[in-house]
């Protein structure tokens, strides 16, 4: 009778260890499809990427900015393992995309960078135009590897947005580690305001 008991219950527990254990895997690694491609939000990667607004080339952050005034945001990449990591520098279009809403409402691109993201999507360009580079970050090492800018007046090629209108902003960044393809990784997420 003792055995009857125990085998089913050292079934079900070897069960419910291999159920926790890919449940853990899950967690550190989800997979999310968007218009861009594949997001991967892995909580042990290797190379994180943070933005800010304002910051390296553009002087002190700042998370509050008047209309019209132009909003740069300054990516960072930490390697945060024991050894050196690579990774790649290429033209903003292949390379790092912006998600910016405002109440909860994705803010769309303005039609030229619309259009730019298509064409550099339908004629892969990437790796005749971009000319990519690649990046070797030391163990622990951090480092500003690029920029963009949200929005300005007046309005520029560069800008991926339209002068923005007063209100609270939240942006985050889907950046690509390869040079012209493969798995973006989800920024951190940050918030500022435009004033009048």
């Amino acid at each position: 009778m003792m055995k009857r008991v125990v085998a089913p219950t050292i079934g079900l527990l070897l069960v419910l260890s291999v159920s926790a254990a890919t449940s853990q895997q899950a967690s550190r690694a989800v997979s999310q499809q968007t218009g861009s491609g594949t997001v991967v939000v892995n909580h042990e990667q290797p190379i994180t990427v943070t933005i800010i607004t304002g910051g390296g080339l553009f002087g002190p952050s700042k998370d509050r900015f008047q209309i019209g005034e132009e909003i740069p945001v300054t990516i960072t990449m930490t390697n945060t393992t024991n050894q050196p990591e690579s990774t790649c520098i290429t033209g903003p279009l292949y390379q790092t995309l912006p998600r910016l809403t405002k109440g909860g409402r994705l803010i769309p691109y303005t039609g030229w960078q619309s259009y730019e993201l298509l064409k550099a999507e339908e004629n892969r360009t990437c790796p005749d135009v971009s000319l990519p580079e690649t990046v070797f970050l030391k163990p622990k090492e951090s480092r500003v590897v690029d920029w963009l800018v949200l929005a300005d007046y007046p309005q520029s090629a560069d800008a991926w947005y339209e002068p923005l209108p007063p209100g609270d902003y939240h942006l985050s960044v889907e950046r690509r580690f390869g040079c012209c393809d493969g798995p973006m990784v989800d920024s951190n997420e940050i918030n500022f305001e435009v004033v009048p």
